[in-house]
């Protein structure tokens, strides 16, 4: 892959740039940095805006454009808001319901009950083991989706009831599930920002962790290439020796 095929190259975050709710490692901040630079970056993930910042280089402020709750909450990269696609009343009471029975279904005994759901404005967020817990905890708990597909499978009905207010829940980062307008996930912001910066699609990139079937990078094939990467080392290592190189 040559490196000057791509001028806007777009990352997941946990997983993909950093571990789960973890600053970036140290060795990676000053390549991240170089592709700044180089390339316009933009982050897209499900966590906040202030999320990407904390675990982001502060070095790098001001320098990637963010994608943040799927891309519902879109800041360029001088601070501006672009847009944000706030859960209405009733979306967030028909989620909440819809967490309680997951939490049932897992019977999961977690440290603090008070960690695991997150309001975020655009969406909403549950993680079945804590968002502070261990990261030895967060990536043994469901490594390939599978504990989290199957707990949606079991829930056919509460789905369809969720996407009538056009809300649909997809599993996120190393433990939890990410609670988002159905009409308006990562893929359909992706393709959004490409249209308001009339950015081409063939000079786009997205990498990311979770492209596989039902994971939360899947809507963004078809709307931009995509590359697959495992963890964080083997995003630096291929953003060294395609993107920079």
């Amino acid at each position: 892959m040559h490196n000057n095929s791509f001028f806007h190259v777009f990352f997941d975050l946990d997983k993909t740039l950093t571990k789960s709710r973890a600053p970036i490692a140290s060795e990676h901040a000053p390549i991240f940095v170089a592709l700044c630079k180089k390339s316009d970056v933009v982050v897209v993930t499900g966590g906040m805006a202030e999320h990407i910042r904390e675990q982001l280089p502060k070095e790098s402020e001001g320098m990637y454009a963010m994608l943040a709750q799927s891309g519902n909450e879109a800041v360029a990269k001088n601070g501006e808001v672009l847009w944000f696609e706030k859960f209405s009343d009733e979306q967030t009471k028909r989620s909440l319901a819809f967490i309680e029975k997951l939490k049932k279904y897992f019977n999961v005994k977690v440290r603090d009950e008070n960690d695991l759901v997150e309001l975020r404005g655009a969406q909403i967020n549950y993680s079945v083991v804590g968002y502070h817990e261990t990261p030895e905890v967060k990536y043994t708990f469901d490594p390939d989706f599978s504990k989290r597909k199957a707990a949606l499978a079991q829930f056919p009905l509460e789905q369809a009831q969720l996407a009538e207010v056009d809300v649909l829940v997809v599993p996120a980062g190393s433990s939890g599930f990410n609670i988002i307008h159905a009409s308006k996930n990562k893929g359909d912001n992706v393709a959004r920002l490409l249209a308001r910066e009339n950015w081409k699609k063939e000079d786009c990139l997205y990498v990311g962790d979770a492209l596989g079937p039902g994971e939360n990078d899947e809507t963004v094939i078809g709307v931009i290439p995509t590359h697959a990467v495992k963890d964080p080392d083997d995003t630096f290592r291929f953003i060294r020796e395609n993107l920079l190189s």
